[in-house]
């Protein structure tokens, strides 16, 4: 086909015509999102039934064991996702090659195809390589120039607006653009993120047809001041938000630690001052109570012997836990022993006392089933295992958690 046939054609489904790198990005934002909506039965079933971190990130082992309505699913959904995305490669490649040179698009249709099921067809070290490859590629195609695109007229709705991607529905009110309200709802979804770029890339295009400037100079002068404002509120907000929610969190977890293991104190008790050692013994106390609380939020009970720490959980605890809260519960635990080991460190009278941490417990934590003694997790990272190359040792530490099934 001769280059002056090709036409621009931005749909998000189409392989006819060439494709700009902005539409072309665009449309990756969102197939990303799609991705994400259509694999997420899979990634939460993942989560909840990896055994360790290698089959948390290599899908290939657990998706045999997937019922077989999900196996369709995702094969499905993977094909759907694949063929919007080679849609979009293909008139990409039209516009940087200049013509539609069939034989080379095929041949990295397939490679791109290939690559995208990648997850379910290797194991984990093929699969990141897959997975790399896609990303390369697809920076390649961003970033590369048209040689169709490029002779088009310049379009100023298609720059990126940064007032619209900071500043979102706020933006989108000072422009009597409804759209960005959405970022209400997903604001805390990953999907939020995707609306973000999304906001950014219309923001231009929105902004020029809501409030009708006649004047291209006055509407670019506009959005910069827009940009510019929303920039610098979000430099100050965002840092402040953060922060506030995460002191929010520690004090929340403080309340509630220092709660359960409270005793109770007579109001008619005598004030007296304190020596340095009082205070020290009193500070040490409050944490003591602190991790008590966090371990009966945690746990059922826990016993601490010289060789192991068991730590006991109900069935249903487990059972409904996926593979984040349980290594929270292993490290939680680990936290705990340590604490109890030091404790004792402390009574005794001698200067050569030892120190415990988590990093030194993990390794005897031990976590079992209340009333079966089933042992349902522990972590497995021998000191041969760290003998080996990088990769040796990555894979080790992948594999070092172990998670087990309650028996019924």
């Amino acid at each position: 086909m001769e280059e002056n046939k090709l036409e621009l054609n931005e749909k998000l489904y189409s392989f006819d015509g060439v494709i700009g790198r902005y539409g072309y990005f665009y449309n990756a934002v969102i197939i990303c999102a799609l991705n994400f909506l259509a694999l997420l039965p899979y990634t939460m079933y993942i989560c909840y039934h990896a055994q360790d971190m290698t089959q948390l990130f290599g899908g290939r082992e657990v998706f045999s064991t997937f019922p077989l309505l999900l196996q369709i699913w995702t094969l499905v959904a993977t094909a759907g996702v694949c063929t919007l995305s080679l849609s979009n490669i293909y008139r990409r490649l039209n516009d940087i090659v200049g013509y539609e040179n069939n034989n080379l698009n095929i041949n990295l249709l397939i490679l791109s195809a290939v690559a995208s099921f990648g997850f379910l067809l290797f194991p984990f070290g093929i699969a990141s390589l897959c997975m790399l490859f896609s990303f390369v590629f697809g920076l390649v195609l961003l970033f590369k120039k048209g040689k169709i695109t490029s002779l088009m007229p310049y379009d100023y709705k298609k720059e990126f607006n940064w007032g619209a991607y900071f500043g979102t529905w706020i933006w989108g009110l000072f422009n009597n653009s409804y759209i960005p309200l959405w970022h209400l709802l997903l604001f805390l979804t990953p999907l939020g993120w995707y609306f973000r770029l999304i906001c950014g890339l219309k923001g231009n295009e929105w902004a020029y047809k809501n409030k009708k400037y006649d004047d291209v100079k006055l509407f670019n002068k506009s959005q910069e001041k827009q940009a510019f404002i929303f920039i610098i509120l979000s430099l100050v907000l965002w840092p402040l938000f953060i922060i506030g929610v995460i002191a929010i969190f520690v004090a929340l977890v403080f309340l509630i630690g220092y709660t359960n293991g409270m005793d109770t104190v007579s109001d008619k008790e005598p004030v007296a001052i304190e020596s340095k050692q009082q205070v020290e013994v009193k500070k040490e106390s409050t944490f003591d109570k602190m991790m008590n609380g966090l371990a009966s939020v945690y746990f059922e009970k826990y016993e601490i012997t010289e060789d192991e720490n068991k730590f006991y959980v109900t069935p249903e605890t487990w059972k409904s836990s996926d593979f984040k809260d349980k290594t929270d519960m292993m490290k939680m635990a680990s936290t705990i022993a340590a604490n109890e080991r030091n404790k004792k460190e402390r009574q005794k009278k001698s200067e050569n006392r030892e120190y415990y941490s988590k990093s030194t417990e993990m390794e005897r934590t031990k976590i079992y089933s209340t009333g079966t003694n089933q042992l349902l997790a522990e972590f497995n990272m021998k000191e041969s295992d760290l003998s080996g190359s990088f990769m040796d040792i990555m894979k080790s530490a992948l594999k070092a958690f172990k998670f087990y099934n309650i028996e019924d």
